[in-house]
């Protein structure tokens, strides 16, 4: 899943939307599982009360378990990436955050792992 605020430039990056034949949101939404979708639910709640504080040209994406990067997420934990563009050469940075079933956002892989441990979820790096 995929929102944009605020307004792209026409210079091509590496971090643009799929071209428009691509899935909809509608499409990718039925590929999600019911976890992922419920928490989903619960940032978008969690983003209204904090307000929007998304800059213009800020791209952000949602990932679950079902994509590749992202396969070691557990069932319904979310993984969203912001690409943030910056004056300079037209480069920008990639911001990730992951969000478990309450909505919490965690800032990295390890205190996610970390966070499981403390849940006495164990898990299994292949």
């Amino acid at each position: 899943i995929e929102v944009e605020r605020g307004e792209s430039s026409s210079r091509e990056r590496k971090w643009e939307r799929p071209p428009a034949a691509a899935t909809t949101h509608e499409q990718q939404a039925k590929e999600q599982s019911p976890l992922t979708l419920a928490t989903l639910k619960a940032v978008k709640e969690q983003v209204e009360k904090r307000g929007s504080r998304i800059s213009h040209g800020v791209i952000v994406k949602y990932f679950d378990n079902n994509d590749a990067p992202y396969d070691w997420l557990l069932p319904g934990w979310v993984a969203e990436e912001r690409y943030v563009p910056s004056g300079r050469k037209g480069l920008g940075r990639i911001y990730k955050h992951y969000c478990g079933s309450t909505g919490h956002m965690y800032y990295s892989k390890r205190v996610v792992l970390f966070a499981w441990k403390k849940m006495n979820i164990i898990c299994l790096d292949a």
